[in-house]
């Protein structure tokens, strides 16, 4: 796979892992399967069927709550009857008690005497909590678990390693990151932003982390750190997911653990080419200052100038591709993320235990949280209202038929003119001013018959449909993270089902008319997700939300013109329009600070109306040419 590919793996459809381990007891808040009463004295015969239900990045060891914008959870379901079970997994988010506001709904089924492993996205409201119930279709409910949603800002390592040891050393450090996200809350207790670090559960059989199988929930993680042969085994819809991930702007730290993991197909897929092993970067041994903590920090990691000397000697870099040195390393971007192939190894010892080595991957999670600013739509995340308000704006016919109302206020206007003092003064000339009231039923008749065209014209008799996809994406890059928005407009009350484009895309509801019942469910099964039961109603504007990806032909290239010119080569398939081409500091030395050729404010920005597909344009960037 090339470097201009935008993800490595093959799609493919989510399925359940089966595997033959003991359960072990979540905690939390839980309704347990009512269990049969038997003889006095007894023992209690054990449950046939057992669920366990976690978030797939756990950041507590308690029932956590979850961050708004979607996540998953992993459900096992223990099967130790002598025959199949089957049932359905729902969570559902509710602001109010008893009202329900979406749903998410996965069925499982498991052979005799076997585990099944079963992801189940949840979508966690603003302010709402998120209630997970398994029921068994012949047993019945088998256990219920309640999170709360959580919009405290917090910046969150997903480390994959089994059992992790960075987990002990810097869970709940004191980080500083620069940006907040819309609607989130910093702590207010004097203890500053933490640093959440996360573990996922691993399947025993084959001895890999559960991870999620779509890009968007990895929202609640900021960077994941991964060794490189687990990165190696990773295959089908948890390797796409994962490339997504750092495609749409986040970050993924590998630490290489055997040398042919360099060139394996996966990596130099991630990084540009296949990677060479050379000697620690000079960017790595600068020395990094950690911002002052707050007095009330759970944990501080100091700032050291140097690593120890227990590490020193197994630092590493790595050259080829895109990789640049770090202080982390080597670095490259990926679409709109980066990966970094780290000169330590912080998940075991001597790396776990050094403070300049720690104190790293408190500053490669920061770096990696701040990332967020950069990204319009994060996949997953939370859309604010005053955003949807404009999209459902764009999408909405009613939109466009506001010239009904003012031709019917002129119309209006006119017949108060014609039936009233018009119809009677040409009566009262004819000499016969009674006339004039057989005239107004037949006025009026024809006002209301063309105030009825004007209403039919301007909404139509048949339901329609909008679509509007906004793709961000890097230079070069062929598959770009998609922001899918698309509004119905039905003439009648109805129930629609709404598909997603792809396997690895996630649907939900935008908006909603005011007065809807709202008691739409994601259904999860081997053919995708499909989001069943929207309620539409009479001339009314629902827009449903999908995050995904969108092909890009073969990209749109920006590349250095000479030496202060920069070109853009659009091979997207599509044509441009409206497309903005900002180059940092490229006009700061011009007369006047204003670039000719369209610039708009500032001479680092130039504005084009429209770029064919297979078009190069130049940007101008130097003031003069």
């Amino acid at each position: 796979m090339s470097s201009r590919r935008a993800g490595p793996g093959r799609n493919a459809a989510a399925a359940l892992a089966l595997s033959t381990v003991l359960f072990a007891t979540s905690a939390g808040a839980t309704e347990p399967m009512p269990q049969a009463s038997g003889a006095p004295g007894a023992p209690t015969k054990p449950p046939e069927v057992i669920a366990e239900i976690v978030p797939i990045i756990n950041t507590s060891q308690v029932a956590p709550s979850l961050p708004w914008g979607w996540t998953e959870l992993a459900v096992r379901i223990q099967n130790t009857s002598p025959k199949p079970t089957r049932g359905t997994i729902r969570a559902s988010s509710q602001q109010f008690p008893n009202r329900r506001f979406f749903t998410t709904s996965a069925p499982y089924s498991v052979g005799a005497g076997a585990t099944a492993v079963v992801r189940v996205p949840a979508h966690a409201i603003a302010y709402a909590d998120v209630t997970v119930e398994v029921a068994d279709d012949e047993l019945g409910k088998l256990m219920t678990q309640r999170y709360t949603s959580n919009s405290q800002l917090s910046v969150v390592l997903f480390d994959t390693s089994e059992a992790s040891r960075l987990r002990g050393a810097i869970h709940e450090a004191y980080v500083a990151p620069m940006f907040i996200p819309p609607g989130m809350s910093t702590p207010s207790s004097g203890s500053g932003t933490a640093l959440l670090v996360g573990s996922p559960r691993y399947d025993p059989t084959t001895g890999d982390p559960v991870l999620p199988d779509r890009a968007a929930l990895y929202n609640s993680a900021d960077a994941v750190l991964m060794r490189s042969d687990t990165l190696s085994r990773l295959t089908g819809v948890e390797l796409d997911a994962l490339a997504g991930f750092v495609m749409g702007g986040g970050t993924l730290a590998v630490v290489i653990t055997r040398p042919e993991d360099l060139r394996h197909p996966t990596l130099a897929a991630l990084v540009g080419a296949e990677v060479r092993k050379t000697a620690v970067n000079v960017e790595t041994l600068k020395a990094l200052s950690l911002p002052t903590p707050y007095s009330g920090a759970a944990k501080v990691i100091p700032s050291v100038a140097n690593a120890s000397d227990d590490l020193s000697p197994m630092l590493a870099g790595y050259t080829g591709g895109n990789l640049r040195g770090s202080l982390f390393g080597a670095s490259a971007t990926y679409g709109l993320g980066e990966v970094h192939l780290l000169a330590f190894d912080p998940t075991k010892k001597p790396g776990v235990d050094d403070d300049w080595a720690k104190g790293r991957m408190v500053e490669l999670a920061r770096r990696a949280h701040d990332r967020r600013s950069t990204i319009v739509f994060r996949p997953g995340g939370v859309t604010p209202n005053r955003d949807l308000n404009s999209v459902r704006q764009v999408l909405d016919p009613n939109e466009g038929s506001r010239w009904a109302i003012a031709a019917a206020a002129l119309l209006l206007c006119a017949y108060a003119v014609i039936a009233g003092p018009l119809n009677f003064s040409i009566a009262s000339k004819k000499g016969k001013p009674l006339s004039a009231l057989r005239w107004l039923p037949i006025i009026a008749a024809a006002t209301f018959a063309i105030i009825v065209g004007i209403g039919i014209s301007a909404r139509g008799v048949t339901g329609r449909a909008r679509h509007l996809t906004l793709v961000e994406a890097g230079a070069g890059m062929t598959k770009g993270a998609a922001r899918r928005f698309r509004g119905f407009f039905t003439s009648k009350a109805d129930e629609l089902t709404v598909r997603t484009t792809d396997s690895g895309s996630i649907v939900s509801t935008a908006v909603m008319p005011d007065t809807a019942d709202r008691r739409e469910t994601l259904v999860i099964d081997r053919d995708g997700a499909r989001l069943s039961e929207v309620s539409a109603l009479p001339w009314q504007t629902v827009v449903v939300r999908e995050d995904g990806f969108a092909s890009l032909g073969e990209g749109i290239a920006i590349v250095r013109e000479g030496a202060s010119d920069v070109a853009v080569i659009n091979r997207s398939g599509r044509r441009m329009r409206a497309a903005i081409l900002w180059v940092p500091g490229a006009g700061s030395s011009a007369a006047g600070g204003t670039a000719p050729g369209g610039s708009i404010g500032t001479a680092d920005v130039r504005y084009f109306d429209r770029i064919d597909d297979g078009a190069r344009v130049l940007g101008e960037v130097a003031f003069g040419l």
